[in-house]
């Protein structure tokens, strides 16, 4: 038996490696591993998992500090047995451990607020390091904190201007007589998968990972071959694998509504769907960790479910619905595509740069999250697009989500809620706590002639204000003065751009 290290932090990685040469006919189902982990104040029993020539894994994530004590048990008695300790200390500053739901709001499990900004690359993690470093920079030079990624390779079909060629370096399955085998998942496919996600966490970014998606039309024949017992043997193994590692989150499906294959006519015929609340009811019973969960739709929203700790969807317009959502499932919501900034030929790919960052912004001051996304087709390369293959950010949108998410920390936002009275919902918003915080946002196509903040305050109060007025688009502050703001006083505004105003009460 070795051990990765005897002293983590808090919310680190532990990690026991036990070897077993047994013949077995297969190790992944004929051997049983779990280790029960002891301190003071906690106690957990998570499984293991076979990682491939004769080494089983088991990982655990220590959500205290001080000393704990591990025995392994297993059904072969090389692996049964086996005791340790290891001192979990605290963390460091930029380790606040794994995020959590909170009401409408994210916070690390350190109680610090949570402000998530994402990204979405689906099959950046199997191109090679150098391609796959690109991505990390990106993703650190424009501080996005959450990336959307598929656990299982991407193919499209019938897509004129975007080539989805990379194969990845081996599939997550082995094939027995030409159909895959579920219960045999190929450790070299997972062993990358697991890197790249702790290369994520290593500059402090979650990674949504997406565990079923059916995009696949045929190309592999994973999506339509599993079915729902296998599903559950996968999610077991995955969870084993990934589970102690802090900035996971699980998302079932991408469209979860979607699961068709080309029927040779050029048409799509349905097949069977997953049993989506069984598989979300098994991580919620199974995962030791009570990671995130979530699941994407392309048409209807998935219902409010127990297992739901949040909402994930889609839809351009994101104002009004997300506040709906909010206030429907009482979760913190995320519009996760509000479709991508790029230049192909189809709707959900080519919106502009302003609209991408609007659309970032409206979801912002409904109380919510959002996940960009950048399509653009390089002339000459219909392969190389972020939003499936990572690598550079070119669009105009993604350094401007950087300074809505500086300003966005600038403020109290989980105490922030929407507010109709001083914003009309249409051309201007407002988010704000009380009288001590606000927030005004001020769309491009405003429809208003004058652009003032009226705050129309009634109590009664003498209340003065630190204003600082930003172009949104342009990345400054225009000005920043003390201000005033009795009752019906205007302040003027830029007639154009996109501008914000930010107040904070003083004396």
């Amino acid at each position: 038996m070795t051990v990765n290290q005897s002293q983590i932090e808090r919310w680190g990685l532990f990690e026991i490696s036990l070897e077993d040469n047994t013949g077995y006919e297969n190790p992944f189902t004929d051997v049983t591993l779990e280790a029960e982990f002891y301190t003071g104040g906690e106690g957990k029993r998570v499984p293991g998992f076979y990682d491939g020539n004769g080494i089983w894994r088991i990982r655990y994530m220590p959500g205290q500090v001080g000393i704990y004590t591990f025995r392994t048990i297993s059904n072969a008695s090389a692996l049964d047995g086996k005791t340790g300790t290891f001192e979990a200390v605290w963390p460091e500053r930029e380790n606040h451990g794994p995020v959590k739901a909170k009401g409408a709001r994210f916070y690390y499990a350190d109680e610090t607020p949570a402000f998530i900004s994402g990204t979405t690359a689906y099959a950046w993690w199997y191109l090679d390091d150098a391609y796959c470093g690109r991505t990390l920079r990106a993703l650190r030079e424009n501080r996005f904190n959450k990336l959307r990624m598929l656990v299982f390779p991407k193919n499209l079909v019938g897509m004129s201007q975007i080539e989805l060629s990379y194969e990845p370096p081996c599939l997550p399955f082995e094939k027995r007589n030409g159909a895959f085998d579920f219960s045999r998942p190929v450790p070299a496919y997972f062993q990358l998968l697991e890197r790249r996600v702790l290369s994520l966490m290593g500059i402090g970014v979650q990674a949504d990972v997406i565990l079923f998606h059916h995009y696949d039309f045929g190309r592999w024949g994973i999506d339509e071959a599993m079915t729902d017992p296998d599903a559950l043997q996968y999610v077991s193994y995955l969870m084993a694998r990934l589970g102690a590692f802090r900035n996971v989150w699980w998302s079932l499906a991408n469209e979860y509504d979607i699961a068709k294959l080309p029927n040779g006519d050029g048409a799509f015929a349905d097949i069977g769907q997953l049993d989506w609340d069984r598989i979300g009811e098994f991580i919620q019973r199974n995962d030791p960790y009570g990671h995130l969960r979530s699941i994407h739709n392309c048409g209807p929203i998935y219902p409010n479910r127990d297992w739901l700790t949040h909402v994930s969807y889609q839809y351009p317009g994101t104002y009004s619905l997300l506040m709906a959502l909010k206030n429907t499932y009482q979760k913190p919501v995320v519009n996760d595509e509000y479709q991508y900034e790029g230049n192909v030929k189809y709707d959900w790919g080519n919106c502009s740069g302003k609209q991408e960052l609007t659309r970032h912004w409206l979801s912002f001051m409904a109380g919510g999250y959002a996940t960009h996304g950048e399509t653009y087709r390089k002339e000459g390369n219909s392969r190389d697009i972020f939003w499936t293959y990572g690598g550079d950010l070119v669009g105009e949108s993604a350094s401007r989500i950087r300074f809505l998410r500086e300003i966005a920390e600038s403020m109290p936002f989980e105490r922030m809620e929407p507010d109709l009275t001083l914003g009309d919902g249409l051309g201007y918003y407002c988010l704000r706590e009380g009288y001590l915080n606000m927030f005004f946002f001020y769309t491009f196509d405003c429809p208003v002639e004058d652009r003032i903040v009226w705050l129309g305050l009634t109590d009664g109060h003498k209340r003065k204000y630190m204003a600082t007025i930003y172009d949104l688009w342009e990345k400054k502050a225009l000005s920043t003065f003390e201000w005033d703001g009795l009752s019906f006083t205007k302040m003027n505004l830029p007639k154009e751009g996109l501008i914000g105003v930010q107040l904070r009460q003083i004396g």
